[in-house]
Parts: structure tokens; sequence; C-alpha cells
């Protein structure tokens, strides 16, 4: 069988998809770009299953997204992924969401870690996946490089707290990353008193959320529309589930 160099499927926007504004919400987004990301793994020859037998697993680690427009209710798309080859010890894929035109709603790029399903410590990927960069060279790369983001001179103060409860677990055992999207836009709402589509936003997931966990977000907003928003632990405040930044 030949293995697809780029993968796409076909969706149509649901009710439980949309927000009061009848848009696409940011955390499904996340969904559709993760689940055709695992998708396409499976055909590659580094799914899940795959990794398993080698006590290994993907983790999301880092994700920029540009949204041109937000699609709305009912609206039929095309989600497209392709892998991008290493970069260090990531493995990048691009992303792309399209609707009946062909025209990008929201393009990006992500950055994987391969890490030991038991110590949960990075390991590095085969080499083999260095290949995948020559598999679509007619391809857009959207952001080659995802680096980390700075943190404030001062711990922000919690404006939300969230407890991470069994059905937030995924297959993967920890918090499912589409869930700081939703953080995220909550963050984001207490900020400016309104449901916000960011124009452009990184996402750095840097600790795994498990079982009864608290995690307490707080963000700042600038008036040029740039935004900074975080999630810390309650036990230990230096610690951080996720970074986010970008402009609305």
């Amino acid at each position: 069988m030949d293995i697809p160099h780029f993968l796409t499927h076909e969706i149509r926007v649901q009710h439980h998809e949309c927000g009061p504004d009848g848009l696409l919400k940011l955390n499904c987004v996340l969904d559709y770009f993760q689940n055709i990301a695992a998708q396409h793994a499976v055909y590659l020859g580094v799914g899940m299953e795959d990794l398993q037998a080698q006590h290994q697993l993907w983790v999301l680690s880092r994700l920029k997204l540009k949204t041109i427009r937000m699609p709305q209710l009912d609206e039929k798309l095309t989600v497209l992924t392709y892998p991008s080859g290493l970069n260090r010890l990531f493995a990048t894929r691009q992303y792309q969401l399209l609707d009946e035109k062909g025209e990008q709603c929201v393009v990006g790029t992500s950055f994987w870690i391969m890490i030991d399903d038991e110590k949960f410590r990075p390991v590095r990927p085969s080499p083999a996946l260095a290949q995948f960069d020559k598999l679509n060279p007619d391809k857009e790369r959207f952001y080659p490089q995802l680096d980390k983001i700075a943190e404030p001179e001062e711990i922000l103060e919690s404006q939300i707290n969230y407890t991470v409860r069994h059905s937030h677990i995924d297959l993967n055992r920890h918090l499912n990353n589409a869930f700081y999207g939703a953080f995220l836009t909550d963050t984001l709402g207490y900020l400016t008193d309104r449901l916000c589509h960011p124009a452009e936003l990184q996402i750095n997931f840097l600790h795994p959320g498990a079982v009864n966990d608290c995690i307490l977000c707080g963000g700042e907003l600038k008036k040029d529309g740039s935004f900074y928003v975080e999630g810390r632990s309650s036990e230990d405040r230096t610690l951080l589930y996720f970074q986010a930044e970008g402009k609305l």
C-alpha cells in the first residue's frame, strides 16, 4: 500500500462545536488537528500502537496557528495535514483548515516530541522521520521555528481555576491538549469580557495534567491586542502546565 504523503478529511461544523457567535471554537480546531495527525501517524508507521511496542508515545509540545477567518456553523471544511521533518528533538507537522472553495481558514505548525511512556522523559525520534521533510516539497511550512515563551517577571494573579477530572483524560493518560484551548478562551474572555478568536496564537504544552490536578490560569492583555496566558499548579506555583501568546 502506498503511504499517503498528506492526509485530508472532510467535516461539517456541528452545533456543539460553536460558541454563541456561531463560530467554531478554538478547542474544536485543536481537536480536528490532533485527530488527523494521529490518523496520519498510523499510515506512516509511527502511530500509537507502533510506539507502544517500543514503550514510547507522542506528546504535542508546541503549536502555532494563524486564523484567517473562523468557520461557522454547518460549514463544510477540509482538514489537511502533512509531516515536515525534524527540528532537533521535535517532529514537525503542518495543518490547514480549508473551506469549500479551498481557501485557508486556519493554518499552523505543530512540534511533537517522543517520550518514554514509563519515565515520561523525551527520547530521540528515529532518524527515519527526517525523510518526511521530503514528502511534500510543494506544500507550505508555516512556522519553521517555534521557540520557548518568555515568562513574566512576576507570577500572574490567578483569574480562573480548573480541576482536572476523569472526563478530561485522553488515551495517553493525561489532560487532553484541546482543553488548554478552552482554558485559553476562558481566560481571554475574562480579560476582554467577550468571546475571542485569536488571529495568531502559540501554545507551549509544558507539563501533563493528571486527575485532580488544580490548574490556575491567568493572563495579561496589552493595548496593541497582544496577550499572554499561562496555567500553573496550585501546589507549586513555579510549575507551568502551559503558556500561550498571540494577538487578537
